[in-house]
């Protein structure tokens, strides 16, 4: 019984705050938006901003 609460609230959550509209700036250097503020356009599915040390 937990887990179904547990995915069901999961599920509920992602699907709120999937849509959110934001703006980072892009910090790849080998990319045209270099130093550009960029944000989700059109269908995206799934966007990552990350890093590995």
């Amino acid at each position: 019984m937990n887990f179904i609460l547990f995915a069901s609230l999961s599920l509920l959550t992602s699907f709120s705050f999937g849509q959110y509209n934001f703006s980072l700036e892009d910090l790849n250097s080998t990319s045209p938006s270099f130093n550009q503020d960029v944000s989700p356009s059109g269908n995206v599915s799934l966007v990552y901003f990350g890093h590995y040390n």
